[in-house]
């Protein structure tokens, strides 16, 4: 291997290692230093967890950006500004939930049950007020309490995001949509957001270890539709938002490709 290819590969790997350790560490230090604190003295222990997470994320970003100025991030400003509402998103890469949590001082979203059982994680993920994607917890009286706290949540300006491809796209095509996350809007009688992810994937691609450091990427945050249905009427379906959703996004995947 030429030296430069070596000096680049190490390069790569010392920059996924100073992200990783801030990722990592950085939230072993939040712990004691701010965790702590909110689990034992906080009045809406939630709402303070959601907080130092958003906190944490967005020094991880800001990180990124100073480690990595080839890649850029263009955020439209109206995605910020986004409040009590269910934001529904394409999925490319682990990037997009932690970026998601960065824009947003208060939220939830539902997360791989498999996640909880992580040592430490779980437990933030939990007291955070983060949703398991298992079965007990989104049937009977579990679903009821989940779905109780999502509409709270809401009410109080929060917002939940979600991914209803369920998993990230490995060839950039829409897989599939959960018609469960429609339900959820429908019961919480809240907006629905669609917010279009460009180019995490470029950045940490999925099935790799180390961030893509080579070349100029633009990540891009792009609002493209506002729903508001009319959760009362005769005419509702659930299947037909899901379908009205997921042709926006087909439309807005299709401009690229054009």
């Amino acid at each position: 291997m030429p030296p430069m290819r070596i000096l680049q590969n190490a390069f790569i790997l010392f920059i996924t290692l100073l992200l990783w350790a801030y990722f990592i560490f950085g939230s072993v230090v939040f712990f004691f230093l701010f965790y702590i604190p909110a689990y034992l003295f906080s009045s809406n222990r939630v709402a303070a967890f959601q907080n130092l997470n958003h906190i944490h994320m967005k020094n991880f970003f800001a990180l990124t950006r100073f480690l990595i100025p080839s890649t850029k991030f263009d955020i439209q400003k109206e995605i910020r500004y986004i409040h009590s509402s269910v934001i529904v998103c394409n999925h490319l890469s682990y990037l997009d939930p932690i970026l998601l949590i960065s824009l947003f001082p208060r939220q939830m979203t539902i997360v791989k049950s498999t996640f909880f059982k992580v040592p430490f994680f779980g437990w933030l993920l939990k007291t955070s007020g983060y949703v398991p994607s298992m079965p007990s917890e989104m049937s009977g009286p579990a679903m009821i309490k989940n779905l109780e706290e999502i509409k709270k949540h809401l009410a109080a300006g929060g917002n939940l995001f979600v991914f209803p491809e369920g998993t990230r796209s490995r060839n950039g095509k829409l897989a599939p949509f959960n018609k469960g996350v429609f339900g959820i809007a429908r019961y919480c009688n809240a907006p629905l957001k669609l917010i279009f992810i460009k180019d995490t994937n470029k950045l940490f691609r999925p099935g790799y270890f180390l961030f893509n450091t080579r070349g100029f990427n633009k990540i891009r945050l792009e609002l493209i539709g506002s729903l508001d249905p009319d959760y009362n009427g005769n005419t509702f379906s659930i299947s037909a938002v899901a379908d009205q959703a997921r042709k926006l996004f087909e439309e807005r995947l299709q401009k690229d490709k054009s």
